[in-house]
């Protein structure tokens, strides 16, 4: 297996110099299709969140599935309460267009309480103000048609989906679960994100306890903003991976900024007591370099004495062609050091120690039957 994985390797190779250029800005060109917000009441309440699980699992390349347990706590008599999940609408290089009068980029939204089906309804607002004496604020069709026309660029409205249900006395519990259609730009595979400040309306003005789960799959590299929470040790990894804090090259210091670099499992942040000071912010990065110019030709071409690579299966086809036999090399082992073979070619050795993503793992043997279906396509593409 050795030799099946390392062969044609180019000798000399001398010194190993990467240049790491990431520009983690957002650009002009993207599409910023769903920003989510918790259950909220519409108006004071003593009614307070006792826990909430929020799990956010991507189920294909474009779209997650977001999953909300709460349990409230009701500590008088039972009473109706109006209760809301707002989202806003989508930016960018997308249609803002609403769908049967619903956020075009959420489906499949549904609602529990106490194990029961909740009906609901959605409006469409254009004033924070939006419910007043019972009744909603909503557009009109046609008012929600001329601002799309007149200003797409930058739409005004958000969307309510609200419904009344019966708090009893004492415990009750609310599920929701719906679809997003991910956000993406050219500095990003994909990004989400989701208000978690919306907890501090109900009575306790907290979450006694919060667990949140991420699970964007395998091979998966995330970059989550410190907001709501201080250090990356705050997450744990319920699987195999790396993780780290992100360091502003400039400064020489933390940019706010944890990297996740995922093989398999789930990203867990438990809290308790848990006051949300900041937004969920989830951004896959497209946080290495393509391949520059190369001297004998105008296409871009991967070059590894400059050249980083990803982490995610996801960003792989986006990699140049290889400009030398040692950067193919190193292109067609990268399914191997993605799970942390270590290599015993100085070259490989020296290159892949670089990537800030390599987790050398002493156990792994090579299975090339045990690559993904797109791992082993890859490998079909560099083996001659």
């Amino acid at each position: 297996m050795q030799h099946i994985i390392e062969k044609n390797i180019v000798k000399g190779f001398g010194i190993l110099s990467l240049v790491l250029v990431f520009n983690y800005c957002l650009g002009n060109d993207g599409s910023f299709r769903v920003s989510g917000n918790q259950l909220i009441p519409m108006y004071e309440t003593d009614i307070s969140v006792n826990k909430e699980i929020l799990t956010i699992r991507r189920i294909n390349a474009r779209q997650a599935e977001v999953n909300v347990y709460y349990e409230f706590n009701n500590p008088k008599e039972s009473k109706e309460l109006e209760v809301g999940f707002e989202a806003f609408s989508p930016l960018g290089d997308v249609d803002p267009t609403p769908v049967d009068g619903r956020h075009p980029y959420i489906t499949h939204f549904s609602v529990s309480m106490n194990g029961e089906s909740v009906p609901y309804k959605v409006a469409i607002v254009n004033d924070s103000l939006y419910y007043r004496n019972g009744k909603y604020k909503s557009m009109k069709s046609e008012d929600v048609n001329k601002e799309i026309n007149e200003n797409s660029e930058n739409i005004d409205f958000f969307y309510v989906y609200h419904f009344r249900v019966l708090f009893k006395k004492g415990l009750n519990i609310i599920k929701h679960v719906y679809t997003v259609d991910l956000s993406s730009s050219v500095e990003e595979n994909y990004s989400f994100d989701y208000v978690l400040t919306a907890a501090g309306r109900w009575a306790n003005k907290q979450i006694d306890d919060f667990t949140l789960q991420i699970d964007m799959g395998d091979f998966q590299d995330l970059s989550i903003v410190n907001t709501f929470f201080k250090n990356i040790s705050d997450w744990k990894l319920s699987g195999r991976g790396k993780q780290i804090e992100r360091i502003d090259e400039k400064k020489k210091k933390s940019d706010d900024m944890s990297e996740f670099f995922i093989q398999n499992g789930i990203l867990v942040f438990e809290k308790k007591n848990f006051k949300p000071v900041g937004e969920l912010y989830i951004r896959s990065y497209n946080n290495y370099a393509n391949g520059g110019s190369h001297s004998d030709s105008r296409e871009p071409q991967f070059d590894y004495k400059r050249d980083p690579l990803p982490f995610s299966i996801d960003s792989q086809n986006q990699i140049a062609t290889p400009a030398n036999e040692l950067s193919k090399t190193i292109l067609k082992n990268l399914p191997f050091a993605r799970r942390g073979y270590i290599f015993k070619s100085p070259e490989l050795k020296i290159y892949y120690s670089r990537q800030k993503w390599y987790y050398p793992d002493d156990t792994y043997i090579p299975d090339l039957n045990k690559l993904t279906h797109v791992e082993q396509e890859w490998l079909k593409k560099y083996r001659g």
